[in-house]
């Protein structure tokens, strides 16, 4: 009888998605990969960019002898709290117009502005012989921000701009300070711009001859005036942040995560794996070794942890 010898209900498969996400690349050139993008083309499921990620190991398939490195934005609270106060902005602009959103209306943004240029690598498919053939999206525009403050530049019209995680702000003419208008905002270093710094003066702060007070001397029982030593040790040391309180992880172009190293070679098949990783927002620098030849192809394998979000594990902002 049909259906007879067949698991429990228990153990039917519930969501089918693809977690298996490949992507080939050729030469020297960084890119980038966006999760939620392939995740959708692969998928024909509408995924949302806002969510943390996570990829339960990635492998690496050359032709060569050669490295391929993999970065992501920092998964510190600097990178969440820049991304939603990016976010809050976005939703406030939006609430200006009465008009409809679009039906896949999202907050999607680019990892570094090199990721704006270039652009998200599409997934692939595979046949016989090697064959492969690149998944495409109809749409997936990234977020436009529409600015009120015309800079007061020659055209005294509102800037239209991107925003991407990591690294400065980028404008036509390339310097932040010039009256050009704003190409794409880098979140983190808007962030700090917007952020008060910490107290550097140093506390608690002390009169200058309190160490010779005689109440505080009433213990002193050391010729070597002991405990005058610890009480300037108490109010001079580790008064000031152990951070730099001017620099915010991620607002340099230079400030990404360096998750993996893919190194391929003739005594390991030219495969390489390495662990898994948290991908914030999705996003991936895929940086080859800049000695690799412009002909030389390699792909990239993400295996994604299942979970609930549309067969994925990810989790909210």
């Amino acid at each position: 009888m049909a259906g007879a010898n067949l698991p429990a209900k228990m153990y039917k498969k519930k969501n089918p998605t693809q977690l298996r996400l490949e992507f080939e690349g050729q030469g020297n050139i960084t890119q980038y990969i966006d999760i939620a993008m392939a995740l959708s083309a692969i998928n024909r499921k509408f995924i949302r960019q806002g969510v943390y990620f996570y990829v339960n190991s990635v492998e690496c398939y050359n032709n060569s002898d050669a490295v391929v490195d993999l970065h992501v934005a920092p998964d510190t609270w600097v990178t969440r709290n820049a991304w939603k106060r990016g976010f809050g902005i976005f939703q406030k602009m939006n609430a200006l117009v009465d008009t409809p959103r679009p039906k896949y209306h999202d907050f999607k943004i680019y990892l570094t502005n090199l990721h704006r240029q270039t652009g998200s690598m599409n997934p692939v498919l595979f046949g016989v012989n090697s064959d492969s053939e690149e998944v495409t999206v109809d749409e997936w525009e990234y977020s436009k921000f529409v600015s009120g403050d015309d800079d007061g530049d020659a055209t005294r019209e509102a800037d239209d701009f991107n925003v991407h995680l990591i690294g400065p702000h980028v404008n036509s003419i390339g310097g932040a300070t010039d009256n050009g208008d704003w190409h794409s905002i880098g979140l983190i270093k808007s962030y700090s711009e917007t952020r008060p710094e910490p107290d550097q003066s140093g506390a608690p702060i002390l009169p200058a001859g309190h160490a010779i007070d005689p109440l505080l001397n009433i213990f002193d029982m050391s010729s070597e005036e002991m405990l005058n030593d610890i009480a300037i040790n108490l109010d001079t040391l580790n008064d000031r942040t152990p951070y730099n309180a001017d620099l915010y992880n991620g607002e340099q172009v230079d400030h990404m995560q360096h998750v993996a190293r893919l190194a391929t070679s003739v005594s390991s098949g030219r495969v390489a794996k390495a662990a898994g990783f948290c991908a914030p927002f999705g996003l991936i620098c895929v940086d080859p070794d800049e000695l690799q030849s412009a002909e030389d192809k390699y792909r990239i394998v993400l295996n994604l942890a299942a979970g609930t979000y549309h067969g994925c594990y990810a989790e909210r902002v």
